[in-house]
């Protein structure tokens, strides 16, 4: 339930088996409410379908539930995003299902640190509680991989740096642009530091990185759980000031 304008809405999933997302208005938190008719008609490989909506940066988003990634269904479903209008007399109009969802509205700044756990794709990994604070990255293995959409390096990065944490032998990340399969821009050895929650910080040079980028961060190693990671950041090129002749 949230409150736009004057008004209270009420969202919420509404059956039969398989779910579609309804919602209701009311002048008043406790009722009594007036039916508005289905937001998100049944679609999708889930059984079940629960809703949110905020507003961000002027913006109004339509989160759900899907179960359109790989092995999914009812029971192992994902959050998905779309981004609408509401109309004139403060209905809310019918939204779709989409494979692209909600358009990119920024792009990431790859020099300020960026916390591992954002993701705009990814394959085998998890997060938990870390030890520095907020939560990390966990259970990676070799071919495991984040992607993060959008990120602006401007004229140029030279170097990129990783908060990691590994009990074992560690692994690398190799830096990617634009394809999981792309030649690596760098890569990033990980050591065993003495711990999962043993946090250091590693280095390394990165080549031919600039513009604007989605960023895979793909992880290598031998069997078993490589590393955790917390953040990671971009170091820009300096430049030189061309004197004048």
């Amino acid at each position: 339930m949230y409150k736009r304008s004057d008004l209270y809405y009420l969202i919420f999933a509404a059956g039969p088996i398989s779910e579609h997302i309804s919602y209701s208005t009311s002048s008043s938190p406790t009722g009594p409410w007036t039916f508005r008719g289905i937001i998100m008609p049944t679609q999708g490989k889930s059984f079940t379908n629960h809703p949110g909506i905020c507003d961000y940066r002027g913006n109004s988003y339509f989160f759900y539930h899907n179960g359109d990634l790989p092995d999914g269904h009812g029971f192992h479903r994902s959050v998905c995003v779309e981004k609408f209008e509401y109309n004139e007399d403060g209905s809310i109009p019918t939204i779709n299902m989409t494979k692209e969802g909600a358009p990119q509205i920024g792009c990431v700044n790859p020099y300020e640190t960026v916390q591992a756990e954002t993701i705009c794709w990814s394959s085998g990994v998890k997060t938990e509680k870390c030890s520095e604070g907020g939560m990390n990255v966990c259970d990676i293995e070799n071919g495991d991989y984040i992607m993060v959409k959008g990120i602006d390096f401007g004229d140029g990065a030279a170097s990129f740096e990783v908060r990691v944490a590994s009990e074992v032998g560690g692994g690398s990340i190799e830096l990617r642009l634009d394809s999981l399969t792309g030649t690596p821009a760098g890569t990033c050895v990980i050591a065993d530091t003495g711990g999962w929650q043993t946090w250091v910080t590693r280095s390394c040079t990165v080549s031919d990185v600039h513009g604007v980028h989605d960023l895979y961060l793909r992880f290598a190693g031998g069997s078993g759980k490589l590393f955790n990671v917390n953040w990671w950041k971009f170091t820009a090129k300096k430049t030189q000031n061309t004197p004048e002749s």
